[in-house]
């Protein structure tokens, strides 16, 4: 499992534990434990709830029976020698948010940061008025953007605010794929976040 994720994210650090109660957890220490949109999950594994943590990898991790590792650098097994890891959206599974088409238009709508085509999917993908093919294009070129620009600073210089921009262009995304429980994942990890840090700030 730890092999199946790093491949698709060499980037960063992962870890897969198994814990006492018989469940598996899968964590990065990237944003608390925020899984990215382009990252497939394993299936049967547990993600972390969206919350803001101080923590590593270990301590994210917790308590294990077992567990493994991986670090940017190590060793991966080309993917032809070993067996496919079935995946699944299951493990994104969050509390609906009630309203996210609106929370998301209101989160869009003021935030300097985003490309202006943010905001106007963000209404489109969540009123189902439909979404253009160069649109959905050009949207996924700034989700490239970011990415990179988060991931070529980390572990030591991540920026909160870029982190934010990701996960709301990733909710956006998924909105226009019409996957709902990934945007659901998305948007409630940058609503705990978002929360945090403007909590620090007053």
């Amino acid at each position: 499992m730890v092999d199946a994720v790093a491949r698709q994210e060499p980037r960063l650090r992962w870890g897969v534990g198994d814990r006492e109660d018989g469940t598996t957890v899968l964590v990065t220490d990237l944003a608390n434990g925020w899984i990215p949109p382009h990252v497939d999950i394993p299936k049967g594994v547990h993600l972390l709830e969206p919350a803001h943590r101080h923590s590593d990898l270990e301590a994210l991790l917790g308590e294990t029976t077992l567990n493994a590792t991986y670090a940017p650098g190590q060793y991966l097994p080309p993917a032809e020698d070993v067996d496919p890891v079935a995946t699944s959206p299951r493990p994104r599974q969050t509390p609906v948010i009630d309203e996210l088409g609106w929370e998301l238009g209101q989160a869009t709508k003021w935030r300097n940061e985003l490309p202006r085509l943010a905001h106007t999917l963000a209404k489109a993908a969540s009123t189902g008025t439909g979404v253009l093919d160069s649109e959905t294009e050009l949207l996924r070129e700034h989700l490239t953007a970011v990415r990179g620009q988060v991931l070529n600073t980390y572990p030591d210089g991540v920026d909160a605010a870029k982190v934010g921009n990701w996960q709301l262009l990733a909710t956006i995304d998924t909105l226009v794929e019409g996957n709902g429980t990934g945007a659901n994942y998305h948007f409630t990890w940058f609503q705990a976040l978002s929360q945090a840090t403007s909590g620090r700030g007053t």
